[in-house]
Formats: C-alpha cells, structure tokens, sequence
C-alpha cells in the first residue's frame, strides 16, 4: 500500500495522519530488518531523535493511524471500511483524525463506513462533522427489532442534539 503512494501528492495525507498523534514526526519510510524476518516494517524519524524509530515504539494509535490513512488514499473513487475505529487511538486524538478523514475522502471521492460501540467515538465524529462538514457525515444505528435490522439516521443536527443531551445513539 506505501509502495504505491510513496513520493505522490498522497504520501502528505498519510504524514498528516500520523502527525496528529506526533506533532515532530518528519518522515516515514518501511525497511526490512534482520529482526523483522525480512518483512519491511515502518520507520520514522522525529525532529529531537538522531536515530530513525520503528513506527510501533511509538504506541497502537501510530499503528492504528497509519492502517486507516493508508487505506483511505489507496482506496480512492472507492470505498473505506473502518471496523471499531477508534482503537488504539486516544479520545482526544480522534476529532482531528476524523476531521483529516472527512477532507481527504471528499478530495478523493471516497465513501467511508465505520463501525463502532464507543460514546468518545461518536463525540469525535460529531466534532469533526460540524466542523464543515454537515452533509457528508452520518450516523446509522442498526437495531434487530422482530427478526430484522432496523436503521436510524441521525443527521449532523440531530447526532449534535444526542451528543450534547447524553442521548444513546449506540
């Protein structure tokens, strides 16, 4: 997936991704290690380390962060599946993350869906949808009610009233 948007326009979203988690981070590349058995793992450099770091020393969230941007730019004029989006990512990280999501998915004409079952989630994505982008996000909560899958849709509005009252939309 990084071989095919290393050194394009595409390469910036991914670092853009990463840097809300780790505001020095100067550049990513993957390489393979004798320790890695010849499976090329993520390296990056950070503006106060002499040395390049492997990408997981700097916790789940680099990892996690990393997978989701990535898949959002190799996944263009398509699709993106997020299962649980929020783990590995702490809470205040994720408004910004999804913010990143929103923009990059409308510049690349992407339909993202996410699962989830976490309230700080959903604060997040809120966040991030009121923030400009009140048509493009939405909640759907999927209900089994006599045998079936019921949907409801909350709209930036109504997802900003069931936030705010502490309302469960899970």
């Amino acid at each position: 997936m990084w071989d095919g948007i290393a050194l394009t326009k595409f390469e910036a979203d991914v670092l853009a991704a990463l840097r809300l988690l780790a505001p020095g981070l100067v550049d990513l590349t993957f390489v393979s290690t004798p320790l890695s058995g010849g499976e090329r793992i993520p390296i990056v450099k950070i503006i106060d380390s002499d040395e390049p770091l492997p990408l997981h020393s700097l916790g789940d969230g680099m990892l996690r962060a990393l997978g989701i941007s990535l898949a959002l730019v190799n996944a263009k004029d398509g699709i993106l599946l997020i299962d649980e989006f929020e783990n590995g990512l702490y809470y205040t990280v994720q408004p910004e993350l999804w913010q990143l999501i929103f923009q990059v998915a409308q510049r690349l004409n992407v339909q993202v869906f996410a699962t989830t079952h976490s309230w700080d989630c959903i604060e997040a994505f809120q966040k991030a949808d009121k923030r400009g982008h009140q048509e493009d996000g939405l909640l759907i909560r999927l209900e089994s009610k006599q045998g079936g899958i019921i949907p409801t849709l909350f709209d930036e509005r109504q997802l900003g009233i069931a936030t705010r009252e502490q309302i469960e939309v899970r």
